[in-house]
């Protein structure tokens, strides 16, 4: 069976307990206030990425510009969620839980809007436009932003069961495979900082005639959308964890009640 990278990415697992303390309501012992709306707060983030991301394919398809009022609302969005999101990060209540992959998770997705403004306001749109990979490759990633967004809703809604979402969003890996992943390998070293690096960046022209330049121009537009496709999948390896672990706790709850209905053993934050 053939191994992917989000088989093989070492994501540190975190223990029931761990998770149902950092997603419940009640204050931790000595802290007078609740534990912050985690999962609400990561599917709000989610579904900007899922709205920049079919901004972004709309751009590179010619089909909006590049200076689009929705583009630059979604950034101011994802900047005002950012603040809001470590605020709750640094809040006093969350300081005791386990709060390692929801935090590691918040910034995975920050760096996935980054990139795909940067990306949208990078496009030459004098230009050629993008050819067929970039087409795939930025398909792939709204539909795995979608499929992620899916599962985070499940979370907040007090569902456990999101582990089909993460495996979507998962195997947009697929579109890296094969012949087109050996054009663009250095994504996989690209730094998370490069997703966001200044406008105009992204399609510096390269020396030689018009087609060098678009290939230059092409190259570098693959490694960044390899570089978010790897973000995207890293998030899903950790939403898979999250939903496998609350789901065992979900039935083991379960099996030890005698028959009642079955009820997740986190309750939603805040209720």
């Amino acid at each position: 069976m053939k191994s992917t990278i989000g088989d093989s990415l070492q994501v540190k697992a975190v223990s029931c307990p761990a998770i149902s303390r950092a997603t419940q309501g009640a204050a931790p012992s000595g802290v007078g206030a609740e534990v912050p709306d985690f999962f609400s707060l990561i599917d709000r983030q989610a579904a900007i990425v899922v709205s920049l991301a079919r901004t972004t394919r709309a751009i590179l398809q010619g089909k909006e510009s590049v200076h689009s009022v929705r583009l630059l609302d979604l950034e101011q969005r994802r900047q005002e969620l950012r603040r809001r999101n470590q605020a709750a990060l640094n809040s006093p209540a969350a300081l005791t839980a386990d709060v390692g992959e929801i935090n590691w998770t918040m910034e995975a997705l920050d760096r996935v809007a980054a990139g795909l403004f940067r990306t949208a306001r990078g496009v030459d749109q004098g230009g050629s436009g993008p050819d067929e990979t970039s087409c795939l490759m930025i398909e792939a990633i709204e539909t795995a932003t979608e499929s992620l967004r899916h599962g985070y809703s499940r979370l907040a809604n007090g569902s456990p069961v999101a582990e089909c979402d993460a495996d979507a969003a998962m195997a947009s890996e697929q579109v890296l495979g094969g012949e087109r992943w050996l054009r663009f390998p250095e994504a996989a070293e690209l730094e998370p900082a490069a997703l966001s690096q200044p406008d105009g960046e992204l399609f510096a022209e390269a020396a030689g005639h018009p087609a060098g330049r678009r290939v230059g121009r092409l190259d570098e537009l693959h490694a960044k959308l390899a570089a978010i496709t790897l973000e995207v999948v890293k998030a899903g390896a950790i939403l898979r964890n999250w939903s496998r672990q609350l789901a065992a706790g979900w039935h083991d709850r379960r099996s030890c009640g005698g028959g009642q209905q079955a009820r997740p053993v986190w309750p939603l934050m805040g209720s």
